[in-house]
Order: structure tokens, then C-alpha cells, then sequence
């Protein structure tokens, strides 16, 4: 038998609509760790517009927020992971990371 090498992403569907794969989890830790859509889209280079989209996606279809934006003003506006928002990034995390580990594991050689 031949060697073989696994490969694939890992992506979450949830029972309300909302999906969550690498680019979506980067987006969302991103703005956890800039506290901003517009600085997250520029690290991740995004257009800005395609990431508001996501967030706008992931929080319709997840069942409570995981985004919470304020508006500019004075001291400009930000962004926040919420509760859920953070619980979800790091269920995608882990499980992508025994993907990773397991993709590595060589198994089947």
C-alpha cells in the first residue's frame, strides 16, 4: 500500500446557520485582540466591507451575539468578542488544532 498523507480544514456548522472555518475564527480572534473590524480586516487584508459582512453573518446566524460593535464618537468607535463569541473561537480553535495534530499523526504510513 502506498503512503498516504491527510489533508483538509476543519470548518463548524451549527443547527442555527452559523459556520465558522479558519478565515472566520482569524477574523474573530483579530478583533478580539485589536478591539476593531476596520484594524482586523487590514492585519487579515480583507477589505473591510467582506469582513463587516461575516460578522453581520456570523452574528445573525449564531444563537446569541459573538460581535458586539459601538458606533465613533469622542473616542472612536470599537468592537468586542462577546461571551459566545469567545467560547465559539475557542471550540474552533481546539478542534483545529487536533485536526492539525491529527493530520500530522502519519497513522496510516
Amino acid at each position: 500500500m502506498e503512503n498516504m498523507k491527510i489533508e483538509g480544514h476543519i470548518w463548524m456548522d451549527t443547527s442555527t446557520g452559523l459556520k465558522i472555518g479558519k478565515g472566520r475564527a482569524m477574523l474573530l480572534e483579530l478583533i478580539d485582540h485589536t478591539g476593531s473590524i476596520a484594524e482586523a480586516a487590514r492585519i487579515a487584508e480583507i477589505p473591510y466591507r467582506r469582513a463587516w459582512g461575516m460578522i453581520r453573518e456570523m452574528n445573525k446566524n449564531a444563537s446569541s451575539l459573538l460581535v458586539i460593535k459601538s458606533v465613533g464618537g469622542r473616542e472612536g468607535g470599537g468592537s468586542v468578542l462577546t461571551d459566545e463569541g469567545k467560547k465559539i473561537l475557542s471550540t474552533f480553535q481546539k478542534i483545529d488544532r487536533d485536526f492539525e495534530q491529527f493530520k500530522k499523526s502519519n497513522i496510516y504510513d
